[in-house]
């Protein structure tokens, strides 16, 4: 017998087998957790196969009467979770298109099949393994990284927990805000409901490099924390931390520090060259996935909207 593919809102949803789907698939990311969509994003719906046994969430917001796919700040990739027949496929897809005329969908990694099906263009996404020794990793380190540590470690910050976001964020929003026009003060509003909530499960963590002698501030990043991976979701660094590079050092003091872990270190990117060059420099991997652009709209809303 065939499997059920059904399409349900939001609100009709099982959070509990949804988020169980999730934690139980190597593909399940925590951007597609329950809380985490329903707190970032205005409308969603999904596609369910069988009884949780796959999940495909779809953003999506509406305008003239017209239900399109929104691309989320601070949601990377979602995509199918779980796994599916070939012959699936193109059912999913079918319906991804009839539910919305037009809009943009990230894939996450492991959609190769899907993406195949559909025009996509690929996204980097970097990502370093923990599970090896912090020796071992740091071997692979560029010779300019570990000069930048070296550096650093000279002016003897201290490394240190904190159990309070708001001081990264602010940092972070100040710095870049303006940089990310399609970022709003809404998005970051709906962000810090996010790390709140990921606060109170014990997943969101608080990492500071501070200066020894004037507890300065230096560099700081937020983590969120699931089953299989680490996101560093922001990453702030004042100008005196710019100067001692301590950024550098966080990072690989982050690394240190979960070293050992089943754990992968997923640096969010980036498709900005600096940000991308930064990164690369702890010798990760790239773990692409998949921007898949939709446009159904009939002349000649088609073309506004290409």
């Amino acid at each position: 017998m065939q499997t059920a593919i059904k399409l349900y809102a939001s609100h009709e949803i099982d959070p509990v087998k949804w988020n169980s789907c999730i934690a139980n698939n190597a593909n399940g990311l925590i951007y597609s957790q329950y809380q985490y969509l329903t707190l970032l994003t205005n409308k969603w719906s999904a596609i369910v196969i069988g009884d949780y046994a796959a999940i495909l969430p779809l953003p999506w917001n509406q305008k003239w009467g017209i239900r399109y796919y929104q691309a989320i700040p601070f949601i990377q990739q979602l995509g199918l979770i779980g796994n599916i027949d070939k012959n699936q496929i193109p059912l999913v897809l079918e319906l991804i298109k009839k539910f919305a005329k037009y809009g943009d969908l990230f894939f996450n990694y492991s959609n190769k099949e899907l993406a195949m099906a559909v025009p996509i263009l690929t996204k980097t996404n970097l990502v370093l393994d923990l599970r090896q020794d912090y020796i071992s990793t740091a071997k692979n380190y560029k010779k300019d990284l570990t000069q930048n540590v070296e550096k650093a470690k000279k002016h003897h910050p201290i490394y240190q927990t904190n159990t309070q976001f708001s001081n990264t964020l602010e940092i972070y929003q100040q710095q870049y805000g303006n940089r990310f026009n399609w970022v709003s003060q809404s998005d970051f509003q709906k962000l810090t409901e996010v790390l709140t909530f990921y606060a109170s499960t014990d997943q969101c963590l608080v990492r500071e490099l501070i200066d020894q002698t004037t507890e300065e501030l230096l560099a700081s990043a937020v983590l969120l924390k699931d089953n299989k991976r680490l996101y560093l979701l922001i990453n702030a660094i004042t100008a005196k931390g710019r100067q001692q590079s301590s950024n550098h050092l966080l990072i690989d003091s982050i690394i240190h520090e979960f070293s050992g872990t089943p754990l992968l270190l997923d640096f969010e990117g980036s498709e900005i060259q600096g940000v991308q060059d930064f990164y690369s420099n702890f010798h990760p991997q790239n773990q692409p996935y998949f921007h898949f652009h939709h446009n159904r709209l009939v002349w000649p809303l088609k073309l506004l909207k290409k």
